[in-house]
């Protein structure tokens, strides 16, 4: 009997991914001291609480926190959303206000229920697909495959920390694989074009990234569907455009273009010079390149960085799982619906790698697409050995070959996951965040002692902007920076908090190391100046400028 995916034996493969799951994700946690040296919310995922905190309570899309590059365009706080995407706030909200207390834990639910739901789809799919492509298989050893393939996905480092944090990279691959499983279906997208694209809109609210791979997804759709591909197509992309069609008007209406995002402003990171912190840690819009020399730029950058990423892709057993993949397209010739996902898969990868060369060389930005290649590379390599002749490879090999590839993929993830709390462990103890208590602690501080709801300057940023309940604006790039950003913003204090003056930042490493020097630099225009150490070992250093001068308080809004 075929395995059906509701019967007892498939349920408990079921549970025995949400067991793991569950003792993989509290590892990671421990390992990351969560809660304790490690804040559960650090700068990205600050940024959707506190968007989703201002939309729960207060009904308004904004946020508490900016970079000095939004007060061009912005100055006063609430400031409208410049950087993230619609999914993950939505979610946090609706749990924000389902549930009041603790909202910085609930922040963990939705990334934990997607990496559990994740491995869960995957290993579904990949019991189907064996039903499918072999199903004279014994069930219990399909059963088994399939089981690998979600643990792989649950031992992967980066999957279990994304999970321990409130970040988008686990729901959205969760709607790629749940897409490319509806394609891989017996009717595919063809039946319910329209709910597929509604599929591709939710899963896009959670990245920018959604905007080329919706397209790619629904040209898939109509090429498997059987007839009326042009309708599926069309469909596919009007559902789509039906879910994000809100945020893209919200966009327009406040920024005046439906795609802005400040965040695509990090294409010009390590462009003649140029940094993050220069180009968001000012308060004006950097001069851009344009035209052929922007392409020529750009390109020249992807050319540089793209094959550290491309060997970063191929570490381990990874380039044999991509190469198994190519190898059984083109030797087995399997089904069209199966040929068109994995061609999207490689598609999806390749555009992956381009988008994160020409902005930050990070291959957790590859996260989404690469655990979907990996699970299919898996499944290749399994099926070129069972497809493979008698005459190189006998019957009784071919069994052990299955278990040796199922055995080398656990190992290699045991160890992943090894590596990667060992990792988890050291960077909590020196990361450049405050422990939960520390900043909490500041917060305290900065409540009692700013008016209530007055801006503040400070590097910690959204984590201080959450954990104060006010206004916060990330440090300048430097303290001579600081007139420029308060003539489009009056705040007062400024809250500097770096581990020790090594780590600080450069423009600011000065004021660490002799802060009460701070005060002998007019153009800085500090009047009081303090400083202490947190139990932790940050070194906090709280400058409190003067009177603005009467023509920057001219041109203040």
């Amino acid at each position: 009997m075929r395995p059906t995916w509701r019967s007892a034996p498939d349920l408990v493969v079921r549970l025995v991914l949400v067991v793991a799951g569950l003792g993989l994700w509290t590892l990671h946690a421990g390992s990351w001291g969560l809660g304790g040296r490690s804040p559960v919310l650090n700068y990205d995922t600050s940024q959707y609480a506190l968007a989703a905190r201002e939309l729960a309570f207060h009904a308004r899309l904004a946020t508490t926190f900016a970079l000095p590059i939004e007060l061009v365009r912005h100055a006063t706080p609430p400031w409208p959303l410049a950087v993230v995407q619609p999914g993950l706030m939505v979610a946090e909200a609706l749990l924000f206000r389902v549930i009041p207390a603790a909202p910085d834990r609930l922040t963990l639910v939705l990334p934990f229920a997607c990496y559990i739901l994740l491995a869960i789809t995957l290993a579904t799919a990949a019991g189907r697909l064996i039903a499918a492509q072999a199903p004279s298989l014994d069930p219990a050893r399909a059963r088994l495959a399939a089981l690998t393939i979600g643990l792989c996905l649950l031992l992967d480092p980066e999957a279990q920390h994304f999970a321990v944090g409130g970040f988008t990279e686990l729901p959205f691959a969760l709607g790629l694989a749940t897409a490319c499983a509806v394609l891989l279906g017996e009717h595919g997208a063809a039946r319910r074009p329209l709910l597929f694209g509604i599929l591709l809109g939710a899963t896009g609210s959670f990245r920018a990234s959604g905007l080329w791979l919706a397209p790619l997804l629904a040209l898939a759709a109509a090429a498997i569907a059987p007839g009326r591909r042009v309708r599926v197509a069309a469909l596919s992309l009007a559902g789509y455009a039906l879910v994000l069609t809100p945020w893209w008007l919200y966009k327009w209406r406040v920024f005046g273009t439906p795609g802005w995002d400040l965040s695509s402003l990090i294409v010009w990171e390590g462009v003649q010079g140029r940094t993050w912190f220069s180009i968001f840690h000012l308060p004006e819009m950097p001069a851009l390149p344009h035209g052929m020399e922007a392409l020529g730029l750009i390109s020249t950058k992807i050319a540089r960085r793209l094959p550290g990423l491309v060997l970063a892709l191929a570490s381990g057993p990874r380039v044999l799982w991509t190469g198994a993949l190519v190898l059984w397209l083109v030797a087995i010739r399997p089904p069209r619906a199966l040929t068109v996902v994995v061609i999207v898969l490689l598609i999806a990868n390749a555009l992956g790698l381009l988008a994160a060369a020409a902005t930050i060389p990070w291959i957790r930005f590859l996260f989404p697409t690469r655990v979907l290649l990996e699970a299919a590379g898996v499944m290749s390599l399994w099926g070129l050995i069972s497809s493979a002749p008698e005459s190189l490879i006998g019957p009784r090999l071919k069994p052990a070959l299955a278990v040796a590839v199922a055995a080398l993929a656990i190992g290699w993830g045991v160890n992943q996951t090894l590596s990667g709390n060992q990792e988890a462990l050291a960077t909590s103890r020196q990361r450049g965040v405050p422990s939960d208590s520390t900043l909490r602690a500041i917060a305290a501080r900065v409540n009692e002692q700013a008016p209530a709801g007055e801006t503040v300057m400070s590097n910690l940023g959204p984590t201080l902007a959450w954990a104060a309940a006010r206004p916060v604006v990330h440090l300048a790039q430097t303290p001579a920076d600081l007139a420029a950003c308060r003539s489009r913003l009056p705040f007062r204090y400024v809250i500097v908090a770096f581990r020790d003056a090594g780590s600080a930042w450069p423009g600011w490493q000065d004021v660490l190391d002799r802060p009460e020097e701070a005060v002998k630099h007019p153009e800085w225009n500090v009047a009081h100046e303090r400083h202490w150490q947190e139990p932790d070992g940050f070194k906090v250093v709280w400058l409190e400028l003067g009177p603005l001068e009467p023509n920057l308080a001219a041109v203040v809004p």
